[in-house]
């Protein structure tokens, strides 16, 4: 058996870079509510899309015009060490453009016990750039300063975290290659809402990528087997995410499983890049 060599420090952390862009497409989802759970007896019905261009349409729409909301975190990170808890709690932006624009994201999160027995992080996402605040650590954008050594978990877990908080990320960049595979009628916190099954042609996804780590990332998921990206979608009345969670392996760090709740769609909240001395 070939001895697995662990990667150096040095890599891990530029490998975060490219690993943040697409967090969200390496097997990704949100939910809500238990695998395998039925639709409540007295949910809603309520208008869905079959047809995936006008549902990313107007959901984007939809999140353009409220500007803001906040998002909270909850869930675990099963690691060497087994499963740690994790929480956060912060705010998303959504008024930029172009193909990199997605939410701004601002978050603040917690791996371990609640108190002083765990550990927070602070990572603000906007216009394609991270900024992570280590425990006891000063900000510093990723790419581009040395991390303290004991913070490469923390990290790990929280790009990816912030790359996925966006609703529609892992669908979104490939339109053309998105499938409506499910809508069903459901609850979320005793509203009604819309449960959307997304599913991404992988081979397509690839051919349509221009950005070459983007690309680099989703050949990687092709041959280790995969043949779509998937995403399911809570969606209230108005087409507002209310709802999501995301799933994935990450480097040397284990499995994060993490449930997204989005609310106060239409609040004013701020989300600006941090001060970093000699930036």
């Amino acid at each position: 058996m070939r001895e697995r060599r662990a990667l150096p420090r040095t890599r891990l952390l530029r490998s975060l870079t490219p690993l943040l862009l697409c967090a969200a497409l390496l097997t990704g989802c949100a939910w809500g509510g238990p695998p395998g759970a039925d639709r409540p007896p007295d949910a809603v019905s309520l208008p869905k899309y079959y047809d995936p261009a006008p549902l990313l349409t107007d959901v984007t729409n939809r999140m353009r015009t409220d500007v803001g909301a906040v998002v909270s975190v909850a869930g675990t990170l099963d690691g060497p060490g087994g499963p740690t808890p994790v929480t956060g709690d912060g705010a998303l932006r959504y008024d930029g453009s172009g193909p990199d624009a997605g939410p701004a994201v601002r978050l603040t999160l917690r791996r371990g016990p609640e108190g002083d027995g765990g550990r927070s992080t602070g990572v603000v996402r906007a216009a394609a750039r991270t900024w992570l605040q280590p425990p006891g650590a000063d900000w510093a954008e990723i790419g581009r300063a040395p991390l303290p050594p004991d913070a490469v978990v923390d990290a790990t877990v929280a790009t990816n975290v912030a790359a996925g908080a966006d609703p529609l990320a892992a669908v979104a960049r490939y339109p053309d290659a998105v499938l409506v595979s499910d809508a069903v009628d459901d609850q979320v916190d005793g509203e009604p809402a819309v449960h959307y099954t997304l599913l991404v042609d992988l081979g397509r996804a690839i051919e349509a990528e221009p950005d070459e780590a983007r690309r680099d990332a989703l050949a990687a998921q092709q041959r280790a087997g995969s043949t779509r990206l998937s995403a399911e979608l809570w969606l209230d009345a108005d087409q507002r995410p209310i709802r999501g969670r995301i799933r994935q392996q990450l480097p040397d760090a284990g499995t994060v499983d993490l449930l997204t709740r989005y609310r106060d769609w239409g609040e004013p909240v701020v989300v600006e890049p941090p001060v970093v001395e000699g930036s």
